[in-house]
Order: C-alpha cells, then structure tokens, then sequence
C-alpha cells in the first residue's frame, strides 16, 4: 500500500488503523483452524498448517500481540514518498509512537523497526519505474538523440538487472530480520543494502539526465539537475514490488500545485498530462504506472478533475485503464471535506485498474452538500449511479450524476441543439448579461447591473460577462433558461461548480431552432417579469478595494423571484416533454440550501 506523495503520513497512518483488525482476524483463524484441527479425529499429514504453526510462535515470541501486528503492517504493507525530507522523518516518527503506544511496562520495550527503506524521500514525479524505462534512458544520448542498442548497452542492461535483484534480496532479508529472525538489524546490514541502492541509483541518475539533456559528464551541471529534481527510480527503490507488477493499493492527496509554478525548480518529461498543468493530474497518472493489474487507486483531487477540458488527459488514463470508476464529489459549503482547512471542491476518485484493454464503467454521485453535523455519516449516505456513455456532454466532463431522474432528464434535453448551434452570435439585435461567478443561484440579465468604482468610475463588472443573440426574442429565452433551476442543475452536473463558462452556455441544449413561437414568447414575457423582480429585491452594496478603492454595486437575491422562475421550468419542462416527476425533481433540485433552509 502506497502514499506517492505522504507528507506527514495521514493516510498511512490511517491505513494503519483500517489493516489492524485484518491482521488480528488472520491471527484469530489460524489458531481456529489449528483448533479443529487438533479435535479432528481425520488422518492429517505432520507438516499440516505448518506456515499457520510458525507465525503463531512469532507472535509468541512478543509480549505485545498488537505490537507485533503493526509492527507487521508497517514493515510489510505500507510505503510512502514525499519530496520533502522533513515529511517523510515526522511520518516515520508519527508510524514510531503509534508502536511504541502499545508498549504497557519496560518489560515490553523491543527493538523499533526500521522503515528507512519503506518511507522514502525523493520526486514521485521524476524517476524510471521500470526495465523498459530504463532501457529507454540508456539510449538516448547527451544529445537528446535515441541510439539503438548495442552488445555493450544490453550487457550493462542485465547487470543493472541483476544488482537490483541482489538488492532486493537484501532488503528481503533486512526486513526478516526485523520481524522472523530476531528483531534487530546491524549498522553494517543497513549500510550494505544503502550503498547497493545509492549504487544503483547513481547509475540511472546518469542514463535520466541525459533525457534531461544534462551531460553527467560536467559535473556542476548535473549536480545541479539532481539537487533540484531529486529523481526517485522506482525500478530500484522498490524493485520487488515493481517486478511483481506494482502496488495493490495507492491512496493519497496529492498536492494541488500548478506546474507552472514548479517548472522552475523541476521539469517532468513522459508525461501525456502535462498539459493539465496540475501537479495532481502527474501525480495521478504516475500511479497508473506503477500499480497493478486489478489494483485499487483512491486519491482526493479538486473537482475540476472531472469537469474541465485540460483535465481530459487523466479522465481518459484513468478510464482506458480501468475496470471500474466510482467518483464522488464535495461542495465545500456549508461544510467542507477538509474541516478546519481552506475551501476546496473536491472529488474523491476510485479505479480498479484492468487486467486488459476493455471498456470502464465509472459510476458517480450528485454534487454533495451538507452541513458539518452530517459529517460522520457523509459517506455512508454516497449513491452512486452509472454514468451514461451513450449521452454526448462537453470533452472532459464526466456528470455529477445523481439519484432519480438526472439520467432521464439529460437525456431529454440532450436530444435539443445546444445554443452554440442557434444561439450566441458575434454582433446581434438580443444581448444578455450573466454573472460569471454563481453560487446557489444563475443571474442572466437583459440590463447591465449596476456597477461603480473609485478608480474607473461606472462600468460593466468584470465579473459580468455579455453574449449577443441575432435576435431579441432568442435573447430573451436564453436569459429564461439560464435563470431556470434547469440550468442550474445543468451547470452543477457539467462544470467546477464555480465558474459559469461559455462551455457550459453554449453546450446547453435549449433548442432554440426546434422551439415553438409561442413558447418563445411566453418565456420571453416570463423574462420580463423576472428582471423587474430582480431590480425590485436588488440591494445597492458598498466596499472597499485595495486596487480599485471604493466599489458600488447592485447586489441580485434570485430566491426571492423563485417563482417566476419556477413558471419558467414549468415552460421548458412543455418544450422537453418532461414528465411530471422530472419536473418536480428540477423544481425542487438543492432547493433545502438554494432557499437557506434549514431542515
């Protein structure tokens, strides 16, 4: 079980507790079945569970029961990289005093485990995880040129081969030590496995800066390529694990950092999620490289993960080369995922990787909110539902599908034009305004809100975006439905529920060539209704900026015109042909934290 990128070691911690009870339950089968073995009367070979026998005398061996389980786990089950060394030392100490908790009297003092070899520092990010990356560095010149292999390159390729096997017996052994032979590892055990990986790991330090394009030949250049991107191979450093395919099980948070602001300092190369420009989205296809087949994958991403076009990349790793996909997604209000630290959207991604090539089925639930006394049951009440594959959506949206009649509903409307093919237009008689930042509530407009300050006097928000129509009446039912808990639903569904792009506007599904005249019309009239009833409820509001000074603005409260509103879903749901039960859902769609209610 991996953290590719641990920090303090929450999540292996974690892990910690959840194995514990696994562990103690083997152990509580083992003695039942050597139990009914012994009463059994059947004829029974002497060598009978011998491997249930010796791991019983193990435990024996210690006075602490459940000290000698997670000392098991820790040794065994858990692994973790952090680019910062201080994390990686506060997780070993964090993993340390959960052992040394278990210890009642002196009497029960044994030696800790050493986990140098378990938790490690190093870039998850640069690094060659497997023969063939190795293989592939050892070709390329310091010219960036690819050479072919010769007799020379394939003879180095086998020893590399062959030391990696040598330390990864050594590193077998150091950890038997720790747990079958006795407890205790010498400085000279840890010193010879240290110096084979330093070894090893210096060795392709060489072949991957070439593919940097620094020649390990001059010496302050490649120092300088090593300091900074602190290569990690995880063909060496974990070589068992990855000769037998990779890990079971990765978990994490990856660090939400744009590329950008780290290119600087490293560059990563091989990658098809570059242009993602997170870090998360390397993070995330790293792991698909390094885990195995019908391995599980559980890492806390931001939402735009599966809602933005540049994160398409990842979507698709992450849906070729699985078996199954569960994505659960987070509001951070009223209450967040991380209590106590700042607001983030998140979206907690799940895959089994596939054995093979074949098609994923990724399920997935509504955008989730609530307050923070339904914490403790917040994924006990998680539904998830099949996401469709035969509904077109924007590139890079996976739905925030929900219980009930989301499926039937996009179904309806997506059979609809969208307004990009009928709608927007360069210069136009209709033009509409719409607030680029919702929270619980779209605002389109056929005015532009008032808006003052200190430094550039009256003028548009920046904030309020402007689409023009080719004509007044398209206009007119564009800002109806962008106003609608339709397209509310619509923008929660498809987009980072927090910024209201034209991708979500112009893949609307309205149908505006497909709309009768008088259906038109009537939302045109619904329209007028609700802009004056947005102007009577409007509060003119005032602050202050450090950059623009004084700011004077209206400030729109859509609740208060809900049901006009309401009447223009009545008019959209005649235009789709919803039923009265998808009506009703789109009526009252989030309406308990749309209206402030509290119950």
């Amino acid at each position: 079980m991996l953290d590719p990128t641990c920090g303090s070691g929450a999540f292996l911690f974690a892990a910690l507790n959840i194995l514990e009870p696994l562990y103690t339950a083997c152990l509580e089968g083992m003695r039942g079945f050597l139990s009914d073995l012994e009463r059994s009367e059947q004829d029974r070979s002497p060598t009978a569970l011998s491997d249930f026998r010796e791991v019983l005398r193990q435990v024996e061996r210690h006075p602490s029961e459940r000290y000698f389980i997670l000392k098991s786990i820790v040794l065994n089950n858990l692994y973790g990289v952090d680019i910062m060394d201080e994390a990686v030392e506060i997780c070993k100490l964090r993993l340390f005093l959960k052992l040394v908790a278990q210890l009642a009297n002196f009497d029960q003092i044994e030696p800790l485990p050493d986990i140098d070899f378990n938790i490690r520092a190093g870039n998850t990010l640069v690094g060659l995880t497997s023969l063939d990356a190795v293989r592939q560095a050892m070709t390329i010149t310091p010219e960036g040129q690819y050479r072919a292999m010769d007799s020379q390159t394939t003879e180095t390729l086998k020893r590399i081969e062959e030391n990696a096997d040598i330390a990864s017996a050594a590193f077998k052994q150091f950890r038997l030590q720790q747990t079958t032979h006795g407890g205790e590892v010498t400085t000279a055990d840890k010193t010879n496995l240290r110096q084979r990986l330093e070894t090893l790991g210096g060795e392709l330090d060489r072949y991957l800066a070439a593919e940097y394009g620094t020649d390990a030949a001059s010496t302050v250049a490649y120092d300088d390529w090593r300091a900074s991107h602190q290569p990690f191979h995880w063909f060496t450093e974990f070589y068992d694990v990855m000769r037998n395919g990779g890990f079971n099980v990765i978990i994490g948070n990856p660090p939400y950092v744009e590329y950008s602001k780290v290119r600087k300092e490293y560059r990563i190369i091989g990658f098809s999620t570059e242009r993602c420009g997170n870090i998360y989205a390397n993070v995330l296809e790293q792991c698909h490289n390094i885990m195995r087949k019908r391995g599980r994958l559980g890492m806390i991403v931001q939402l735009p993960y599966s809602c933005t076009h540049r994160m398409k990349p990842i979507q698709d790793i992450g849906l070729s080369q699985s078996r199954m996909a569960w994505l659960s997604h987070f509001d951070d209000r009223p209450a967040k995922l991380f209590d106590g630290l700042q607001h983030i959207r998140a979206t907690i991604v799940i895959y089994e990787k596939a054995a093979s090539e074949g098609l994923s089925i990724a399920y997935s639930t509504a955008y989730n909110r609530w307050r923070s006394e339904a914490r403790n049951d917040l994924f006990y009440s998680l539904k998830f539902n099949a996401v469709p594959s035969d509904v077109e959506v924007p590139p890079g949206t996976i739905p925030k599908i929900g219980p009930g009649p989301d499926v039937s509903v996009l179904r309806r409307i997506t059979s609809f034009s969208s307004i990009l093919k009928h709608g927007i237009q360069s210069s136009g008689q209709g033009v509409m305004y719409f607030h680029n930042a919702p929270h619980y509530w779209v605002r389109a407009m056929d005015f532009a809100p008032y808006f003052w300050n200190e430094r550039d006097g009256e003028q548009i928000s920046s904030q309020v975006k402007t689409s023009k129509f080719a004509f007044k009446h398209d206009a007119a039912a564009a800002i109806a439905a962008l106003n609608s808990s339709l397209f509310y639903w619509w923008f929660l569904l498809l987009s980072d529920c927090r910024h209201l792009n034209l991708r979500e506007i112009l893949s609307f599904p309205l149908g505006l060539d497909e709309m009768r005249r008088a259906t038109k019309e009537r939302l045109a009239h619904l329209t007028d209704m609700l802009m004056v009833s947005f102007k009577q409820n409007s509060q003119r509001k005032e602050t202050r900026y450090k950059t623009t000074g004084n700011v004077i603005y209206d400030e729109f409260r859509p609740k208060q015109s809900k049901p006009i509103i309401d009447e223009i879903d009545r008019v959209l749901a005649g235009h789709y042909g919803f039923t009265d039960e998808e009506l009703d859902f789109i009526i009252n769609y989030d309406i308990k934290y749309r209206m402030g209610l509290k119950t």
